[in-house]
């Protein structure tokens, strides 16, 4: 498949779930991937990271590999685990 050739056309979506319920989703796009977190408004975002203003849903804007690797992303990802297993 052709990578699309919008930069807002989501190309593809991975889900990790705990127990069949979505907890993280990384969706990729041309430009850039986002880190969905299902039950985001629940999550302790005292980095301010978590972006989106719908009913549960939260996420993050990862233009570079080194994103992931910010301490302020693995904890919020650590979170929403934890969330979901509790």
């Amino acid at each position: 498949m052709a990578e699309p050739k919008s930069s807002r056309t989501m190309w593809k979506l991975y889900r990790y779930a705990i127990g069949g319920e979505n907890v993280v989703g990384i969706g990729k796009f041309p430009d850039h991937a986002n880190l969905y977190f299902y039950r985001g408004v629940d999550l302790d975002d005292g980095s301010g990271l978590l972006q989106g203003g719908g009913k549960e849903m939260r996420s993050i804007t990862l233009r570079s590999p080194a994103d992931v690797e910010r301490a302020s992303v693995k904890t919020l990802v650590r979170r929403a685990f934890r969330l979901a297993a509790s």
